[in-house]
């Protein structure tokens, strides 16, 4: 009779989000959706189950880190280190798109609940007109992003991606 072959289990997604936070110490969930190759909405879901559970904790500037005392591998949790590490295939890596800088731009002000749906209305129109953010922002998003965020993505926006903007055409100070 043959023998099946074992397969190597897989590490999931919380011990992989754990062993990056024990080996390079606390992270933002944004840093780490290329590392691991997974999407920001799964990370987030994996690392707040990780709080329920008391094993990682979140700072005031969205640094997850492991909870002081707390062994993870108490909770079942797999820790895997740079030696371990060299026998896990790496992840393929996602190609970023603007749409999803864009929509880690939002999460980074403050604009989390809404920024699929801001960002899908932005990428709908020209995103290389300045009068259009201005206009997703302040019209279509109003209630959701404030005049400082729409302040901060637009300067932020316009410089990275190299597009011409004077502040005085859209706000007053």
């Amino acid at each position: 009779m043959a023998r099946k072959k074992k397969r190597k289990r897989q590490p999931t997604l919380r011990s992989l989000i754990v062993s990056l936070i024990v080996e390079e110490g606390p992270r933002k969930l944004s840093g780490m959706t290329r590392i691991l190759g997974s999407s920001y909405q799964s990370l987030n879901t994996e690392a707040l189950e990780l709080r329920r559970l008391g094993v990682l904790q979140k700072d005031t500037d969205g640094l997850w880190s492991l909870v002081p005392g707390i062994d993870p591998t108490m909770f079942g949790i797999e820790v895997i280190t740079s030696d371990s590490a060299a026998s896990i295939p790496p992840q393929p890596e996602s190609p970023r798109t603007l749409e999803d800088e864009f929509r880690d731009l939002l999460r980074s002000v403050g604009v989390k609940k809404v920024a699929e749906t801001i960002a899908g209305l932005f990428f709908n129109g020209d995103i290389w007109n300045m009068r259009w953010l201005h206009r997703v922002l302040l019209d279509y998003a109003r209630g959701f992003v404030t005049e400082a965020q729409c302040k901060l993505i637009m300067g932020y926006w316009a410089q990275t991606k190299g597009v011409s903007y004077e502040y005085e055409d859209f706000f007053e100070d």
